[in-house]
This record gives C-alpha cells, sequence and structure tokens, in this order.
C-alpha cells in the first residue's frame, strides 16, 4: 500500500455543469508575478441529486484548482504524483470498465484541455492550457516506470512567459508539442470504491493570476437501497510531488427521490361475448411514469436540433451516437466542463471522449457514452388466453394534446419517449453500443387515434414493452404516459364442462382464485430483463444506465367479464302446497345474428324456511351445472342453457319449504325469466310473472351486458 502523505475530502456531484474559474486557466497573463507559495484547492462543479434507482449514477466533476509555486527549470522532467479518489458510501465505483483490469472511462483533464475557454490570455499560450488538444494517457503507459510513456517536461509558451508541459526536453520557447493531459483512471486498486490516476505532472502555474486545474469527470457510483442522505469523496495524493490541497469533507451527492409509476384502467369492463376487432384495438390502462425530481428522466447524451433526430424524421436521419461525438458547438459533449447546451443534467452520458474506447463482440465502448437514454419497462402477465396485447408507440399525453416535439429528440423540453423495444425485453439489438438508435414503427392504429405495436410473449411468457426517454424538461418534473390496448374475437364453447373455457375466451375473472393479469413498471433495464445481474457491479458489458427492479409497481391492467343477465324473481315457494316453476330463456339466438353463449345460471335464494315450529332464515345458493360436483339437472343445480333454449327448475326440488325472493345470475347476455305459481292442483290456483331484470353496477359490480340496457341500478321489467 502506498504511503498516503496527504488527505482530504472534496465535494463530487453530479450534474455536468460549467466549472468556470474566475483566475485565468493554464495560461499567463502580461504583467504577472510569479514564485508565490504553491497552493490547491478541491471543490465541485454541482450538487446533484441521485437516483436511488440507478446503480450507474454520475458524480458530479471534482475540480481541483492550484495556484502560484515556484518556476521550474526549463527542459527538465516535471514531477508527478498519483491521485486517488474514494467515495464513501456506495460499495464501488460503477464507472465502465475499459479492459478487464479495472481501467475505466473515469478521467482527470488537465487544464480543460478542448474547452477553448476565453481566458483572456496572451496569444502565444495559443496551443497549450484550454486551447490545448485532448491527448490520452492510458493507464497502462501512466504505470510505466516513472510515467515514461507520457512524458512531461518543463517547456515555454511561445512568448515565454510562462512554463508548459510538452513532450520532449527543449529550452527553445514555443517549439514544445504539449503533453497528455487525460489521463485515464484505474478502479479499484484501493478498494472498489477507488479510482487512481497515476504518474499526473505537477507543474505549478507560478505566474499570479494564473489558476492550473485538474478535473475528475465521469465517475459513477450505485445509488440502489438508500433511501436518503449524501456522498462524500476523499482524495489522497502521493508520489514524487504530492499536491498541497486543502479542504473539509463536503457531499459529493445527493439521494433524490424515486421516481413513480402508476397504472389507471379504464372505468368500463369489457365483456367477453363482444369481441374488439385488430383494426381498432381498445384502451385498456394507462401506464403512467414521474420523474422523482426533475432530471430524474434523461436523453441519452445532449439534444442538439436537427442532428439529434430520430430516424424516420424528414429533416435528419442521426443516430445518438454520432450526436455525442458531433463536434459543433454548442451541442458537442466532449468540452470539460462545458454546459453542453444547458441540458447536462438531463444526459445519461458524461465527458463523451471518442479517443478511448474499447471493442468487444458486442460493437465499440467509447468513453462517457452511455448505451441509450433512461428507459420506462412495462411487464404484462397472465394475459388472457385469446387476447392481443398491444401498446403505443409513443407516450401519450403530449401527443393527444397536440404539443409533440417538432423534433423528436430535438431541443424541445417537451417530454417525450419511444417504443423501443417489444416482446423480448431491452435485450435486443438496439442494445449494441454502435447500433442505429430505431424506434419500433406502428403497425396499427389504435382507438385512441395513436399507433401502436402487438407485444408478443418472451420464452417467459411475459410480454414486454421498453420506452426510451428522448426528450425532457431539467427544469420541471415530467411525466410519460403510455397506453395498453386489447383486441379479440369472442370463441364458441370449447372447453369442458366446468372448465373456464367452457364459456369461451378470452375470460380474466375465472377461475375464482386463479392467477390475476398484472402489469409491472419500472425503470430500465433492470435484472429481471436479463442484460445484467444485479450483484455484479463493475465491467466493460454491463449497460450503461441501468436500475433496481424496487419497489416495482404492479396492477391489474384489464377486465373482461363474462357475458351476464342478472333476473329478480320477486316471489317463489315451495312450501304449504305450493310449488313455484323457474324458467330461464336463453335468447342469444336470434334474427338479428347475435353471438350465441351458453352458460348456466346461479340461484340465490332469500327468504325463509316454512315450517310447523317457526320460520327460519335462510340464503341459500344453487349453482349452475357447471359449477358443482355431481350435477343432477333440476335437483341439485341449475340446467346449462345453451342459446335458443329455455331450462326450468321447480322451487320444491331446489329449495325445499321456501318463500321469499330469487336472484338468478346467468352466464350468458339476452337471459329472460318466468315463473309460475301453484297449488298443485289442490285448489286450482295458478299465477305466472315474468322476471324482472337488475343492472347492479351502482353496486360496484361491472356492467353485465344486460339485455335492455337498463339504467345502472334500477329494476326494469324484462321483455
Amino acid at each position: 500500500m502506498a504511503d498516503f502523505r496527504r488527505w482530504f475530502t472534496v465535494l463530487a456531484v453530479i450534474a455536468l455543469m460549467a466549472f468556470a474559474a474566475s483566475a485565468q486557466v493554464g495560461v499567463a497573463a502580461s504583467g504577472g508575478s510569479a514564485n508565490s507559495a504553491f497552493a490547491c484547492n478541491a471543490t465541485a462543479a454541482g450538487t446533484p441529486q441521485l437516483r436511488p434507482e440507478g446503480f450507474t449514477e454520475l458524480v458530479g466533476d471534482i475540480v481541483i484548482s492550484c495556484t502560484g509555486g515556484q518556476d521550474m527549470q526549463v527542459g527538465a522532467i516535471i514531477p508527478t504524483t498519483n491521485i486517488t479518489v474514494y467515495l464513501t458510501g456506495p460499495s464501488a465505483i460503477t464507472s465502465r470498465y475499459m479492459s478487464s483490469n479495472g481501467a475505466s472511462d473515469a478521467l482527470l483533464i488537465i487544464d480543460d484541455a478542448g474547452s477553448g475557454l476565453n481566458t483572456g490570455a496572451v496569444t502565444g499560450a495559443s496551443g497549450y492550457g484550454p486551447a490545448a488538444s485532448q491527448v490520452l494517457c492510458t493507464t497502462a503507459a501512466q504505470q510505466t516506470t516513472g510515467g515514461s510513456a507520457c512524458p512531461a517536461y518543463v517547456g515555454k509558451d511561445a512568448s515565454g512567459n510562462y512554463e508548459v508541459a510538452v513532450t520532449t526536453s527543449t529550452t527553445t520557447a514555443g517549439a514544445g508539442v504539449a503533453s497528455a493531459n487525460v489521463y485515464q483512471g484505474k478502479i479499484g486498486y484501493f478498494g472498489a470504491a477507488s479510482v487512481t490516476f497515476y504518474a499526473v505532472p505537477v507543474l505549478p502555474p507560478a505566474t499570479t493570476g494564473v489558476t492550473r486545474t485538474y478535473r475528475i469527470t465521469n465517475v459513477r457510483v450505485p445509488v440502489v437501497g438508500l433511501t436518503g442522505g449524501t456522498f462524500t469523496a476523499i482524495l489522497s495524493t502521493n508520489g514524487p510531488t504530492a499536491l498541497p490541497v486543502s479542504g473539509t469533507a463536503i457531499n459529493v451527492g445527493v439521494v433524490g427521490n424515486l421516481s413513480k409509476a402508476g397504472i389507471k384502467t379504464v372505468s368500463t369492463a369489457f365483456q367477453q361475448c363482444v369481441g374488439i376487432p385488430v383494426t381498432t384495438p381498445k384502451v385498456t390502462a394507462n401506464l403512467i411514469f414521474t420523474e422523482g425530481f426533475a432530471t430524474a428522466f434523461k436523453t441519452r447524451v445532449v439534444p442538439g436540433g436537427a442532428v439529434n433526430q430520430i430516424p424516420g424524421n424528414s429533416s435528419g436521419n442521426q443516430q445518438y451516437f454520432a450526436e455525442a461525438t458531433n463536434t459543433s458547438a454548442p451541442y458537442n459533449q466532449n468540452i470539460p466542463g462545458g454546459l453542453y447546451g444547458g441540458f447536462a443534467q438531463n444526459s445519461e452520458s458524461g465527458f463523451v471522449f471518442p479517443a478511448l474506447s474499447t471493442s468487444t463482440a458486442s460493437g465499440n465502448y467509447v468513453a462517457g457514452l452511455a448505451d441509450y437514454g433512461t428507459r420506462l419497462k412495462a411487464v404484462f402477465t397472465n394475459v388472457p388466453s385469446g387476447l392481443t396485447l398491444y401498446v403505443s408507440v409513443t407516450s401519450t399525453g403530449t401527443v393527444a394534446s397536440g404539443s409533440a416535439p417538432a423534433v423528436i429528440g430535438g431541443t424541445s423540453v417537451i417530454p417525450y419517449a419511444v417504443l423501443v423495444a417489444a416482446g423480448s425485453g431491452e435485450a435486443n439489438a438496439d442494445n449494441s453500443p454502435t447500433a442505429t438508435f430505431t424506434p419500433i414503427a406502428s403497425t396499427g392504429t389504435g382507438s385512441d387515434g395513436l399507433g401502436v405495436v402487438a407485444l408478443a410473449p418472451n420464452s417467459a411468457g411475459q410480454y414486454v414493452a421498453v420506452w426510451e426517454v428522448t426528450n425532457s424538461n431539467p427544469s420541471a418534473t415530467d411525466t410519460l404516459t403510455f397506453s395498453a390496448y386489447i383486441a379479440y374475437t369472442p370463441q364458441s364453447t370449447s372447453g369442458a364442462v366446468g372448465s373456464p373455457t367452457y364459456y369461451g375466451l378470452p375470460i380474466t375473472d375465472l377461475p375464482p382464485g386463479g392467477p390475476v393479469n398484472n402489469v409491472q413498471l419500472s425503470l430500465a433495464p433492470e435484472p429481471g430483463g436479463g442484460t445484467f445481474s444485479a450483484g455484479t457491479l463493475q465491467g466493460t458489458l454491463l449497460p450503461i444506465p441501468r436500475f433496481t427492479l424496487s419497489p416495482p409497481t404492479n396492477g391489474r391492467f384489464t377486465t373482461i367479464n363474462l357475458c351476464q343477465t342478472t333476473l329478480l324473481y320477486p316471489f317463489v315457494t315451495g312450501a304449504a302446497g305450493f310449488d313455484t316453476g323457474i324458467a330461464v330463456a336463453n335468447t342469444s339466438w336470434d334474427p338479428w345474428k347475435t353471438t350465441n353463449q351458453t352458460g348456466s345460471c346461479t340461484l340465490n335464494a332469500y327468504g325463509v324456511t316454512v315450517a310447523t315450529a317457526g320460520n327460519t332464515p335462510i340464503q341459500t345458493v344453487i349453482g349452475g351445472c357447471d359449477t358443482v360436483s355431481n350435477p343432477i339437472a333440476g335437483t341439485n343445480c341449475f340446467p346449462i342453457v345453451p342459446a335458443g333454449q329455455v331450462q326450468s327448475v321447480m322451487a320444491s326440488a331446489v329449495l325445499t319449504n321456501f318463500q321469499g325472493y330469487v336472484i338468478a345470475t346467468c352466464n350468458f347476455q339476452f337471459a329472460h325469466g318466468y315463473a309460475a305459481v301453484t297449488d298443485l292442483g289442490l285448489r286450482n290456483l295458478w299465477s305466472s310473472y315474468l322476471a324482472l331484470e337488475l343492472n347492479d353496477a351502482a353496486l360496484g359490480a361491472y356492467s353485465r351486458g344486460t339485455s335492455n340496457g337498463g339504467v345502472q341500478g334500477v329494476e326494469t321489467l324484462a321483455h
């Protein structure tokens, strides 16, 4: 273990907001004085909120700013130091491994090279500091003897007023080539939550009013399982020269709120016997995702106008990879500390550095570039047989209101997302780091006018849809809503008597106590999609970003009831020498080509048992013959009623000594009831009536498809 001689804490927080020091960076101003005390101070570029669902949350850039110091001998080797960052709180740093030995895409950038900041410097400093090209020193090069693979010597800029770092020993002003200024970090040498930059040259700025900076960026951490609190970064330096850094413990990130998801089912249930054509599938549920804080939903990279559009738009056909590495200001994302067009907090990517990449079987990974934007996932299970399930190909709320972004994926802050994976989940070709971002095109139109795609089950029987955020508003809490749709064709009776399929398909409420259809909402990718294991935090192929499944939102996404008719027989008796015939006609076979339906009726008796010793209140249920064991039609159950037929029972056979009223629930539409009361011929008395039809929707049940469409909660005379 190295002999750590200096420790201090630094603020390191997420947002890729600009750190624009008021002092000049890496260049000299005219008239400056030299040889003041060499001192450094560590600060943070911002204090972000981190998503508690995230495994790869970006903490903010750590910026070490140094002033003063002594001039060094021109032509001499610049002393170096090792800089290690420790993060307290997370179990590991989850920046992408660019090789298996822990060399990562976490970077240290000297003097914000490549930023082109207007420092007011003398023109002779051109080509150094912020004006220098970004030159990489890999971890392997840093760890050569004395860091000789990335040589740094004291040189002079063209004006001769300022010392700069050059690749060869020379005393000629302006003759040297700027040395490496981007250093790759290695994770894990001092623990999984540490990253080290080796052999970093320490050249004091010396001249008064000039600042040398060391920016540490692209550091990611897992926040999963944390519900509050902050992170702290601790820096250690050692080597021939240790940076004289001062500072106290400061926050490096704040754990934000969980994003919320909700399921809103349409208010009216569907009926099994009334089909929905595949040409116009109907909305069955709204799937709603809401940010936990204003910057929780992020695009893959900073949006950039026409170059940021999704394929298929008339004015652009660029992929996200091209957007991220675009060098046309202000939409590029390779300026250290840049505001990135003001969208930095809403980008899953960090500082994108194409010079550092790694090639794998999956594709070429570029340092700092996320694999995709925030993804929102719906997993449907227990989908009823015979049902076709659809989802909208875009978020619905903004489209329905006519305010969709003019350029999808552009600079509009209207929240928007598009379908990128369906059926199999997020493990699809779109995950390749170099694949063109191609949303799934609609194959039809839903009842709300939006484009839809039918889902197919994966090997586990799940129906999965994944949408990716393409536009978001960093100043507001965004809500994105998607629609789920269904279509089905009613099937004729096909199952065995007593089985759920006896009634035809689909049905979501049979058998009683069976599995209920469900949709689970979460951020994506998550471990259940098969793209990564929650227990593996570090590596190259692990997707960025990635999230935990906890706590997911679950709920029923559709209700399809049996087609039923409820009949009231207001007076039924089978006592004291009387009897009642209870008849039900199934008129679902008619000249109007109504769907033929077959089912039975359950008789619910409310009244008393008449006896010489007094009446006893009872509530007796006589099931249909397809719902009871050992059925004997007309004795212990009500017969099955095929379409176009009439079945009946005698009260004396099924309700011994009963007197009261009976509510019959029949598992088909267009049921009509008739009852006849007689004294069994003793006095030749006979009375008959039509049953009343009940609509029970007002009692909290779903509409049962009454034959006359009666008013909710009102008894209406059957006809």
